[in-house]
């Protein structure tokens, strides 16, 4: 499946370090989604998505997969939680720090991408509330002279 991707070197960071985690690919047989599945340590890649969604887009997709890794080997707990779940049901919590993982990840793999630009890819209002998530815990990500500001829309406090 990684020579579906294109060849493009931001892409081929974010493949790199998924493999560098040991986690395989796979063809999503889900109309439209990429999921990661702990058990099985892969992460399932809607195929036609390689062919028609722009370069920011698979950027902004590996990394939200890749904080799903990076959190499901920190937070054991968290493959209780979604166990028997279908996809569309996972806590928006799993959902937003998998998100917030993956933006602090491009900011440590030099992607260049600023917070506007990857808060433009979430859904409302996820993005909101990651948007919050950086600027309130992780605002040293945000310092870089490539970073969207604290003016963002979705930059704001989340309705409760």
């Amino acid at each position: 499946v990684r020579r579906l991707f294109p060849a493009n070197v931001y892409v081929q960071r974010l493949l790199d370090r998924l493999e560098a985690l040991g986690v395989g690919f796979g063809i999503s047989t889900e109309p439209g989604q990429w999921l990661y599945h702990p058990g099985y340590r892969t992460l399932w890649v809607w195929e036609p998505d390689l062919r028609t969604q722009p370069l920011s887009y698979l950027v902004v997709i590996l990394a939200h997969e890749l904080g799903h890794v990076l959190d499901f080997d920190e937070n054991p707990h968290y493959r209780a939680i979604t166990r028997d779940l279908h996809w569309t049901a996972v806590p928006d919590e799993i959902e937003c720090s998998a998100f917030v993982r993956g933006f602090l990840l491009l900011r440590e793999l030099a992607v260049p991408i600023h917070l506007g630009q990857y808060l433009a890819m979430i859904e409302t209002p996820m993005a909101a509330q990651v948007g919050w998530e950086l600027l309130t815990r992780y605002p040293w990500a945000l310092a870089t002279p490539s970073a969207g500001g604290p003016g963002h829309p979705a930059a704001r406090r989340p309705a409760s």
